[in-house]
């Protein structure tokens, strides 16, 4: 690795933190080394992984594009703009928009979004499992807006469909919204099911 991959996780480190995840009260970098060793077990070179590292610093930590352009280059400003949404808009509308933009984005950045989403959907199953339905009530959204947000951004990442984090991001999906439904729902969403294995 060169210089430059370290100095990005120094760069992430200080902007996150004072930051936790939103559930369990662990420091917000253990998701970025999540998302990182996510990639490198998926071949991710390493301008990928500095775009990884520094993901969440433009939308989550008030980090400008510039500041990220001017320190690692306009290649890595280029997927971290892709990854970051505009938390100025309205959950469900944003993120719609945001899967849009990812679908049309060069593939880098869909792998850094799909490392990405992997990680927060095993956080979210994991901690269903543990603290049952009331976890939900942590987010800023329905479930069922969060589960029609994770839908479209697997429909993004199509480009990288042959990778083990993509099919492992469409288990977490059927694991989590899909198999912990009563039948009738499971009926209802037979569709979105069936779409996934195309």
């Amino acid at each position: 690795m060169t210089e430059k991959y370290f100095e990005a996780i120094r760069f992430a480190t200080e902007k996150h933190k004072n930051q936790i995840r939103k559930i369990a009260p662990f420091p917000y970098m253990v998701h970025i080394y999540e998302v990182v060793q996510i990639l490198r077990e998926n071949g991710a070179d390493e301008e990928t992984l500095i775009g990884a590292i520094l993901h969440d610093t433009v939308e989550d930590t008030g980090t400008s594009l510039d500041e990220i352009r001017e320190r690692f280059g306009d290649n890595i400003a280029t997927l971290v703009d892709y990854v970051t949404e505009n938390k100025k808009m309205p959950y469900v509308e944003r993120k719609h928009e945001h899967a849009q933009r990812l679908a049309r984005g060069p593939v880098k950045a869909k792998m850094i979004k799909c490392a990405d989403s992997l990680s927060n959907l095993r956080a979210i199953y994991l901690d269903e499992k543990y603290m049952g339905e009331e976890m939900w009530n942590a987010f800023n959204s329905s479930k069922e807006n969060i589960q029609t947000h994770y839908y479209d951004s697997i429909k993004a990442f199509e480009e990288v469909k042959d990778t083990k984090m993509y099919k492992e991001l469409v288990k977490y999906f059927k694991l989590t919204f899909v198999n912990r439904k009563n039948d009738k729902d499971k009926e209802s969403d037979r569709e979105t099911d069936n779409n996934l294995e195309d």
